[in-house]
């Protein structure tokens, strides 16, 4: 498992120029760190009033009343600005964390599947692109605040009382000298702690995967002690990665809990041997001694805070990884779009913007112009797979397979399961690479096209069609990218005998039964042929789960897609097996 480097705590550019509105955020955190100076400075100085006010110069309450009028204004509005920067500061976060969903979800599929295992990516997508909140929420704005608090407090402090002033400038780079310490150690412990959260994913999707092969053979219940073990491990290296936030917190506290008292000696001094006298000398004391902690404030936050980050800022690391970011990726990396979900990946293939091939990167323009990129299929092309040969990681390779799919008829898989059928129509799509041989199109090879033209050529039914929270409708519309009239998603559902498109269906497939997530899927693809046109058709098992009736009924709509198309299913049902040209075994 890949170990991550660490590095200094700091402003992450990457995820800054990820951020739509990301140099808007910065200054808007700097703006409102330059207004909370100010209240901390004149609730500062209302205070020390007061109070030298009311027991060196005599006063009465009367005449402290428009003061702590002011005092009450300043409070509150520092408590505002506190809210807002909250606001902004989770706005900001939120449109860095869908935008990098999304395009590590693009990147994912653009790369064949098995690159990234399913449980560890999930995790990072969702729980580790999550810890970022910390990052955005609480760290960057008090590395802010710990830039603007210091210098407005210690010009306060240099003009109303230098000795104070000095001691501060002296010791203040301490809290940041023990901070970076503290964190260069926590950052190590926090990727150990992601690396657990990850092979915790991975065990349990493994074991989820695999369960009902488990239940079947008698060893499921035995997986108890795997989990108990591997949650064991990350229950005890969660603890620990406490133990050293809550051990640093208190290290920075002590630094500037000594150094706000050596300011308290060094004023308490000077007011008994008479060098602050009256009122005037009681309140610029008050002043220093409520001022000095303001001063070491917000860097003893920015210590506490990166804890918090810390977790967020390794998983962030990973998702570059994906996305194979650098520093000039990240210079010219567009600004993404907020709907990091599952519907704008599944959007994605149904052809929403532009998709680099499998070996474009973000940046590489040189690359692409380097390669003659074959843009649109033809109609009805020949599709040929030449003695490809596909492998999975820790199971044999796949026999190789020579086959040619003839253009403008119906061709039918009947392989035995496990044969490679599904893996050819990931293949035609980009979703799977051969380790040796090539497929084409007509004349071309599939690596000589533009990947993104290919798929909009294409419609496919995978075995089990991904579903998203919504209506059976809004499902059926990200067939295509900018969406469908209720007309023709109507026709769709019809035609697949789909559930009602008013019906609600979850992203789990919950309220469903197979066959009827099956139809929901057949009325997606329908609907992308009605739209879209596309010349090759590819399904996979499409009436695994209907009852002979509903299959005969699917398959008499589906015959007027089939002219002048090439099309491919795997199937082992008989009356599927009816409608074809062609059969092909292997």
């Amino acid at each position: 498992m890949t170990t991550l480097a660490p590095k200094p705590a700091g402003v992450d550019r990457r995820l800054l120029h990820r951020a739509r509105g990301a140099a808007v955020f910065i200054g808007v955190c700097a703006a409102l760190g330059a207004a909370r100076t100010a209240c901390v400075v004149a609730g500062a100085w209302l205070t020390a009033s007061l109070i030298a006010g009311a027991f060196a110069g005599g006063r009465s309450l009367d005449s402290l009343a428009p003061q702590l009028i002011a005092l009450a204004i300043v409070l509150a509005l520092r408590a505002l600005l506190a809210s807002v920067q909250e606001a902004a500061a989770h706005r900001a976060s939120a449109g860095v964390k869908s935008g990098l969903r999304r395009q590590a979800l693009e990147q994912l599929m653009r790369l064949p599947s098995g690159k990234h295992h399913t449980g560890r990516t999930a995790a990072l997508l969702v729980r580790g692109i999550d810890a970022l909140d910390g990052y955005f929420a609480r760290y960057l704005p008090q590395l802010v605040l710990a830039v603007v608090v210091p210098v407005g407090v210690l010009a306060v402090m240099l003009i109303a009382y230098p000795p104070a002033a000095l001691i501060v400038l002296l010791t203040l780079p301490l809290i940041p000298l023990f901070g970076i310490l503290i964190g260069l150690y926590t950052r190590s412990r926090a990727e150990r702690q992601w690396e657990a959260t990850s092979h915790l994913a991975h065990h349990f999707a493994d074991l989820v995967a695999g369960l009902p092969t488990l239940k079947a053979f008698g060893r499921a219940a035995k997986q108890a002690g795997a989990i108990e073990v591997t949650t064991g491990s990350y229950r005890r290296r969660s603890m620990s990665l406490l133990r050293v936030a809550f051990c640093s917190a208190l290290v920075l506290e002590l630094a500037a809990s000594l150094s706000v008292a050596v300011v308290a000696v060094t004023v308490g001094v000077d007011l008994v041997e008479g060098g602050l006298t009256g009122e005037a000398g009681l309140k610029t004391a008050l002043l220093v001694l409520i001022l000095a902690p303001e001063a070491y404030l917000p860097l003893r936050n920015v210590g506490a805070h990166y804890h918090a980050s810390a977790e967020g800022l390794a998983a962030a690391e990973q998702v570059f990884a994906i996305l194979g970011d650098t520093p000039e990726h990240a210079e010219t990396a567009s600004e993404p779009d907020t709907t990091g979900t599952a519907a704008s990946a599944l959007a994605r293939w149904s052809g929403r913007g532009s998709t680099p091939g499998p070996e474009t990167k973000p940046g590489s323009a040189a690359i692409t112009a380097s390669r003659t990129m074959r843009t649109p299929l033809g109609r009805a092309p020949t599709i040929m797979f030449r003695r490809t040969v596909f492998a999975y990681p820790g199971r044999q390779p796949l026999p190789e397979l020579s086959l040619t799919v003839p253009a403008g008829q119906t061709t039918v898989l009947t392989a035995r399961s496990g044969a490679g059928k599904s893996t050819l129509m990931a293949a035609l799509v980009g979703f799977r690479q051969p380790v040796s041989g090539s497929i084409a199109f007509d004349d071309a090879e599939l690596t000589d096209l533009d990947l993104a033209a290919v798929r909009r050529s294409i419609a496919w039914l995978p075995q089990r069609p991904v579903l998203i929270d919504g209506t059976v409708a809004e499902n059926v519309r990200l067939a295509v990218p900018d969406g469908a009239s209720d007309p023709a998603v109507a026709k769709a559902i019809a035609a697949a005998h789909a559930p009602a498109a008013t019906r609600t269906v979850a992203a789990d497939g919950s309220g469903l039964s197979a066959g009827e997530a099956a139809r929901v899927g057949l009325a997606r693809f329908l609907l992308r042929v009605d739209l879209l046109d596309p010349p090759v058709l590819l399904l996979d098992e499409p009436t695994a789960h209907l009852d002979s009736d509903t299959e005969q009924a699917v398959l008499d709509s589906f015959a007027p897609y089939r002219d002048q198309r090439t099309v491919l299913i795997a199937s082992h049902r008989p009356a599927v097996r009816a409608i074809a040209d062609r059969e092909v075994d292997w």
